[in-house]
């Protein structure tokens, strides 16, 4: 357990906030996702397991509302939004292969995978939202790959 609040706090004096995100369409992802009055006044505390399902919740319902947002503002048609909710980060990369329309995936319990998303951030062609404790994979054809480390929590 120690061993992780280390990496957790490594991971906290590297990671930027939404100024570090430099694309006008994930910039306001970040921005009305994460970075309002009303997720941080949640005080999510990801660390409690108990708390771990209704943060990934909260999370979900915000990208929801995001990608109906977007096909407003962008001028796009709405991503869709994915949940790897009972899927490890390797179970899905095999199904991603097939994937081709853009959608917007959430990935639980990152902190546990880090060794195959460090693989898989290496090789792939997406744009990566790492947040630590979940991660967020964006496909949209015409976004450049790109990986950015949030301060969320």
């Amino acid at each position: 357990m120690i061993q992780h609040y280390f990496k957790f706090l490594f991971f906290k004096l590297n990671a930027t906030n939404q100024h570090g995100v430099h694309s006008p369409f994930l910039f306001a992802m970040v921005c009305f996702c994460f970075y309002n009055k009303a997720w941080k006044s949640k005080k999510f505390k990801p660390w409690k397991s108990k708390k771990h399902n209704l943060v990934a919740i909260a999370i979900l319902q915000q990208l929801h509302l995001f990608a109906k947002k977007a096909a407003v503002d962008f001028q796009i048609d709405p991503p869709k939004v994915i949940h790897t909710k009972s899927k490890t980060l390797a179970q899905w990369i095999k199904e991603l292969t097939i994937e081709d329309e853009p959608h917007i995936t959430l990935i639980d319990n990152l902190q546990l995978q880090r060794d195959a998303w460090a693989a898989f951030r290496d090789s792939s062609g997406y744009v990566l939202l790492d947040l630590y404790f979940y991660g967020i994979i964006i496909h949209r054809p015409q976004q450049t790959a790109e990986t950015f480390f949030l301060k969320v929590f």
